[in-house]
């Protein structure tokens, strides 16, 4: 017998997380896995990334388009509904023994609705995580509710999921795939990434720099654009690697402004992705990663590099001693900048430890998810496991 499975992928980031696993499901001679591609890799102006997908050692099973081009938050909420609509149609057409998932998204949420409500059993990386400043905070709380078998990257996170009444017998912590991928990955030199993006970066005179709409604030995504640019204008001698933000709302004003301010600086170089393999490569010889990406969180300190991480996006998360917390502020970000370039901040970033695990989790994953398949009788009636309050 083989069992179905589906995985789903909507961003260009939790796509490079969720290959590993792809690729050794669709390896394996007990599971038919099927991947479909949605959200942002379907859409040009972020870089239309399906197109890397399909570059990959993976199959594409389906796309399934959903609007994710405008700019506002109701828009976020309509591609919502787009989505569960779509899905429903889907997985009433395809059932499946399992679907996997990852992530806090909009388009992510609206996938684990649909399967759902068609009483499909759902696997959740990376539940108990906390972004305070985005609304990926209460969507990754409710796919977890909505999932069966819990996948987490630190035992704090897989407390927090039994915390939330999730029985501990289906709850694993199995570390990052951001730092398996860190730790796993075939990097390129330096020498081949300024071949790829023509250009002719020099080790550690460079900085990457990724910055997301906060979406749990009202309206500041513009003047905190304009300070972390004004922040970068203070140090040009420093070259900048810039990759788009997601499809968020605001986004896309974020977007257009990095074009914009990128087309007269010489030492501003603006990309839509970079993809898994050019993206570490580019941090690992960084000086610095700085924004407000997940990223710079859970994989860059692997790479023994300093993080910049800007603003309450991430806030709430778990972070090594490599990342520089910093108000979006001009003068507070120089002063981070200033302080991640300082040989004894380097000094200190080259013997941090990540606490994200030993970068071994793809396996960990696939072996979970064929204990659950062979044992059978997933029962979706699940019970609210009480913690002791003691």
């Amino acid at each position: 017998m083989r069992y179905k499975v589906c995985v789903v992928t909507g961003s260009r980031a939790e796509y490079d997380l969720l290959k590993p696993i792809v690729v050794k499901l669709q390896r394996d001679k007990d599971i038919e896995c099927h991947l479909v591609v949605t959200g942002s890799h379907l859409l040009k102006e972020f870089g239309d990334t399906v197109n890397s997908i399909e570059a990959d050692d993976v199959k594409i099973y389906e796309k399934i388009r959903i609007p994710m081009d405008s700019d506002t938050k109701g828009d976020m909420a309509r591609s919502v509904a787009a989505g569960i609509e779509k899905f429903t149609d889907f997985f009433e057409k395809n059932p499946y023994d399992l679907l996997l998932v990852l992530g806090d998204r909009y388009e992510i949420f609206a996938v684990a609705l649909a399967a759902s409500f068609q009483g499909i059993p759902i696997a959740h990386l990376y539940g108990g995580d906390t972004t305070e400043g985005a609304v990926d905070e209460y969507l990754r709380h409710s796919i977890t509710k909505m999932s069966y078998l819990h996948f987490t990257s630190a035992e704090a996170y897989r407390k927090r999921v039994i915390q939330l009444g999730e029985a501990p017998e289906r709850v694993f912590n199995v570390g990052s795939m951001g730092v398996e991928n860190c730790l796993k990955l075939p990097l390129i030199s330096l020498e081949e990434l300024n071949a790829s993006l023509g250009t002719d970066l020099v080790k550690g005179q460079f900085a990457v720099v990724t910055f997301h709409p906060v979406t749990m604030e009202k309206d500041t995504v513009k003047e905190q654009l304009i300070q972390v640019v004004s922040a970068l204008l203070e140090k040009p001698e420093l070259t900048y690697v810039i990759t788009l933000s997601n499809a968020d709302a605001g986004g896309k004003y974020i977007n257009e402004s990095w074009k914009k301010f990128g087309e007269g600086l010489k030492n501003w170089i603006v990309v839509p992705s970079l993809g898994a393999v050019r993206y570490l490569s580019a941090a690992r010889d960084s000086a610095f990663v700085l924004g407000n990406s997940s990223s710079g969180i859970s994989e860059v300190p692997s790479l023994k590099v300093a993080t910049i991480n800007i603003g309450d996006r991430q806030k709430g998360r778990i972070m090594a001693d490599s990342v520089i917390c910093t108000e979006p502020e001009k003068d507070d970000i120089v002063k981070a900048m200033e302080l991640a370039l300082s040989p004894e901040f380097k000094k200190r970033v080259r013997s941090v430890v990540s606490p994200f695990g030993d970068g071994n989790t793809s396996e960990r994953v696939v072996e979970e998810i064929k204990k659950a398949l062979i044992k059978g009788k997933i029962d979706l009636k699940k019970k609210f496991y009480d913690i002791d309050q003691g």
